[in-house]
């Protein structure tokens, strides 16, 4: 009859001392709620396309800022209905011609001297069958923060990584250890 197999007191220890270093390092992930687990993570910056609405009697327009162009949707006040061809003259500092129609009630104009930050005025002239209408509104561009560098970001610290690969070089090589004297002792006890 083989006696049962248990580990010895110093491997005991060892096991006993890994295991308590991979609870300590999972400790945080197996918290429950209403604990505070660091800094929490800063959303995201969510920018809109800078923009500006203006509306008359017979048409609503929105004005938007895309790339280099400004994408301008005209519609009707009474039902919201697209006004197509109409003829749109815009004039403003960086910016002065005639928009172009893209599709139903959408026009596009250049504009690449609306990308600079800050207020810019806009005058627009709109000549649609009956309607005539002059307006005017403001674009507001906002400044464009730095963006974080991809470094920082993944940067991750050398003495965590080392320490989890030492780790698990030692426990390896702990498995090994043991598994090397239970074949001895299988071998001298059969």
């Amino acid at each position: 009859m083989t006696r049962p197999f248990f580990l010895p007191t110093w491997a005991a220890r060892y096991v006993a001392a890994t295991l308590l270093a991979l609870f300590s390092l999972s400790a945080p992930v197996i918290a429950h709620e209403g604990h505070d687990h660091g800094t929490a993570t800063k959303p995201t910056d969510v920018r809109l396309a800078p923009r500006f609405e203006v509306r008359s009697e017979d048409v609503e327009i929105v004005g938007l800022l895309a790339d280099k162009s400004l994408l301008i949707y005209v519609d009707r006040t009474s039902d919201n209905v697209p006004v197509q061809g109409a003829q749109i003259e815009v004039e403003g500092s960086g910016i002065k011609g005639v928009a172009s129609e893209m599709a139903d009630g959408v026009y596009q104009i250049p504009a690449a001297g609306l990308a600079q930050a800050g207020k810019h005025s806009l005058t627009l002239t709109i000549q649609a069958g009956e309607i005539v209408d002059l307006l005017s509104a403001t674009l507001e561009v906002g400044e464009v923060p730095a963006a974080a560098s991809a470094k920082e970001d993944t940067k991750r610290p050398w003495w965590f990584l080392a320490g989890i690969s030492l780790l698990l070089l030692s426990g390896g090589l702990v498995a090994r250890r043991l598994r090397r004297r239970a074949r001895e002792r299988a071998i001298h006890h059969a």
